[in-house]
């Protein structure tokens, strides 16, 4: 169980929650909907430990997960809307450079089953800057198949589907599947709740937040 207890979190001179709390299931999806502006990305981005709290604690089960934030970094997956990919390298090469900063000791053979669970594997050899918003995404969502051979366990992802087909969508939701499969914990922020075909929780912030 992922607890938030009593959070104040802060954007500028906005208070976006104050004195909040939440339960988020374990190996479960849960999908975190809400208005423009009501907090899904700054909700995540606190999860993720790239916003710091004013107040308050997050717990894995017992565990107070910003104790060990380096620890944390570790058990999980974050990718925002930026997709956080450097346009002056190639699909593979992204790939390659953001698994070696995790210290992750991938083959190439890894790296192509990656790129070829988003279908990405006939594209690989393309500069970030050449790609469409579809091949970005489902580019930054490669990295996904790699946290499944490694020790991860949370991924939280940051309006996943934008700008993927529906072939693409197909494909992610096959990913996820898998990682739930390892008992893996899913946090996503979305608005088109249709595109899944999994079972998910629901955290509604228009509702929670009133």
């Amino acid at each position: 169980m992922l607890y938030l207890k009593d959070v104040t979190i802060n954007r500028g001179s906005k208070i976006v929650f104050y004195n909040w709390s939440a339960k988020i299931e374990n190996s479960k999806v849960t999908i975190i909907s809400g208005k423009n502006g009501v907090g899904k990305s700054t909700l995540l981005r606190a999860i993720a430990g790239m916003i710091p709290l004013e107040k308050g604690i997050v717990k894995n089960f017992n565990n107070e997960i910003f104790k060990d934030k380096i620890k944390w970094g570790k058990n999980l997956i974050y990718i925002d809307t930026k997709n956080g990919l450097s346009k002056d390298l190639t699909v593979l090469e992204n790939l390659k450079t953001w698994s070696e900063m995790r210290g992750w000791k991938t083959s190439d053979d890894d790296l192509q089953k990656a790129l070829d669970s988003l279908e990405m594997l006939n594209h690989k050899n393309l500069y970030i800057s050449q790609c469409s918003e579809g091949l970005k995404k489902r580019a930054a969502l490669s990295r996904l198949y790699l946290s499944l051979l490694f020790d991860v366990e949370f991924w939280l992802l940051d309006e996943p589907t934008n700008e993927l087909d529906q072939k693409s969508i197909i494909l992610f939701n096959k990913l996820i599947q898998r990682f739930l499969e390892n008992k893996g914990t899913v946090l996503l922020a979305c608005h088109k709740l249709k595109l899944f075909d999994f079972n998910y929780e629901l955290l509604n912030l228009d509702l929670l937040k009133k």
